[in-house]
Formats: structure tokens, C-alpha cells, sequence
């Protein structure tokens, strides 16, 4: 019987963490809403599904809850951000408690707070919260900002050599998702690190002009951010059609940056798996077809 859950094993981090479990010989069980399209993500690097056990349940439902969590000593919990996160993610610290789960680790943010400028950092300190009332132990991972989120501008880089934010000033040691995805591996697999706030960040903390100074560079043509006022910028996601509570999320990331939340860089990915963060010329080197 598999002894890790990966609670929302489609996810872009979950899903990861879960064909590094079977990489290493230790398949989880998988909960999902969706068997089919779980099976299309839940592949290894050839290609292949993953040989887990799957229970499909709608993350609403107690009782598939309860049946996911039978048998299993420590899960993952990591849900991508929307409007039903806190909820979804109390629930199932609430039906994990009644349970007895032995360890959660808890996918969460640096530096949340619940008076946060930054809506995802305010959604992680309410589920902090009631994981820590809940009396689970657990251990927090808790990201800088994702360098993915240079995905989003990877459109107008592409097109236009050119993106747009209201943070020209203020750095952030911007993380690669697969060192989260590493690190959540270590804590899954070694009792010895959990039961703490593991803070993860990249390498070095950058201006977004710095970045677009290293874009420049690996892609060999000019690249630039161009600064704009709060303002403009929503009404550009405005009219790029995107939901008011991602607009909202998006304009935190920028005010992350602008008050250098994220500055400092730490050592923990190394503690945690033995390599050095990635940096993001890495993660542009990666991703470089995105962008050309």
C-alpha cells in the first residue's frame, strides 16, 4: 500500500513530485478529480503513465477524502491558486485530522500574511492557520516567486521583445518550480527534514530589468521591461480578459517585488537536495523556444 498521498496530482508541481516518487521506487497514491486527464499529466519522461494508485474524487467530498487518506502516513498538499483554495485545502486539513494523517506537508508561500498586499500570500496564511490549529504535524514548503511566471510575458517577449510590469525596482530570488519540485521529494522521502518552515528561493535576488538584462543576453537580441503605473498595468490584464481575482494576484507578484519581500536569497534547496538552486538563466535556457 503507498504510504504518500499527493492530494491534486495533476498539478504542475504535484504531478512532478509524483513521477519523482516513482522514480525513485516509491509510486504514491494519487487523488484526483479527473481519472482521464490525470492520466494524460501523471507520465513519466518517456511518456509513460505513472504506476500509481489513483482515487478520483471531488475534492468536496468527504467521503472520497477519507478514502484517499486510508493507509497513508504522510501526504502532499498543493493546490493551485483560485478562488476555492483556502476552502478546498481546509476541508481536506479538517477531514485529514479526523483521520489521524501522521505528517502533511503543506505547499505554501514565503512570508505569508494575512494583512499581505498580495492576495496569495494572505490565502496562505488562513490555510497556515487552520493547519496549525488543526494539531497535524507538518512541514511547510514555502517558495519565493516561481521564475515560471516569466511564462506569462513569454507571449509578448516572443512577439514584441517586450513585456510589462509595475515593479521596475525591487528584487526577488526569483525560484525554478523544479527545485520546489525537488525539494518536496527530499522532505516525502527523509523524516529528518520535516516539521518546519523550509524557505526556498533562487540563487540571487534580480530586478526585473535584470532579467530581461539575462534574456537579452541568451537570446541573443534586446529585451525589455517596460515599466508602467499600477493602474495602467491592470487595465492592460483588464483587457487581456483575465479573471479580477487573477488581476488581483498577478498585481501582488509586482508588489512583491516592488518591497524586496523576496531579496534575500536562502541555502535551504541546497540543504534539502544537495544541489544549488537553479538559476534563471537556466530556467530561460530550458524554456528558450517560449521565448524565441
Amino acid at each position: 500500500m503507498p504510504r504518500v498521498l499527493i492530494v491534486a496530482a495533476g498539478g504542475r508541481v504535484a504531478r512532478r513530485v509524483a513521477a519523482g516518487l516513482c522514480a525513485r521506487g516509491e509510486p504514491p497514491r494519487a487523488l484526483v478529480r479527473d481519472a482521464g486527464k490525470a492520466r494524460e499529466v501523471l507520465i513519466d519522461h518517456e511518456g509513460a503513465v505513472l504506476p500509481l494508485e489513483m482515487v478520483v474524487s471531488d475534492f468536496a467530498d468527504r467521503d472520497g477524502l477519507r478514502r484517499a487518506l486510508v493507509g497513508i502516513e504522510i501526504a502532499f498538499l498543493a493546490l493551485g491558486s483560485s478562488l476555492q483554495q483556502v476552502e478546498l485545502e481546509q476541508r481536506f486539513i479538517d477531514v485529514a485530522s479526523e483521520a489521524g494523517l501522521p505528517h502533511l506537508v503543506k505547499l505554501s508561500a514565503a512570508s505569508p500574511s494575512t494583512d499581505s498586499a498580495a492576495l496569495v500570500l494572505r490565502w496562505h496564511a488562513a490555510i497556515e492557520s487552520h493547519l496549525v490549529a488543526s494539531g497535524i504535524p507538518h512541514t511547510l514548503l514555502s517558495p519565493s516567486t516561481f521564475a515560471d511566471v516569466l511564462m506569462l510575458a513569454a507571449p509578448t517577449i516572443r512577439t514584441t521583445d517586450h513585456w510589462s510590469g509595475s515593479a521596475p525596482r525591487g528584487r526577488n530570488a526569483l525560484i525554478d518550480s523544479a527545485d520546489v519540485v525537488d525539494a518536496a521529494i527530499a522532505v516525502l522521502s527523509e523524516p529528518s527534514k520535516r516539521g518546519m518552515r523550509h524557505v526556498l528561493t533562487g540563487p540571487v535576488g534580480l530586478t526585473w530589468p535584470e532579467v530581461a538584462a539575462r534574456l537579452t543576453r541568451l537570446l541573443g537580441r534586446p529585451i525589455h521591461y517596460d515599466p508602467v503605473p499600477v493602474e495602467e498595468r491592470r487595465a492592460q490584464l483588464e483587457a487581456g480578459g483575465l479573471a479580477p481575482w487573477r488581476i488581483d494576484l498577478l498585481l501582488g507578484l509586482d508588489e512583491i517585488n516592488r518591497s524586496d519581500l523576496y531579496a534575500t536569497p536562502t541555502d535551504t534547496v541546497r540543504q534539502l537536495t544537495s544541489h544549488p538552486p537553479r538559476t534563471v538563466e537556466e530556467y530561460i535556457e530550458r524554456n528558450r523556444a517560449a521565448f524565441s
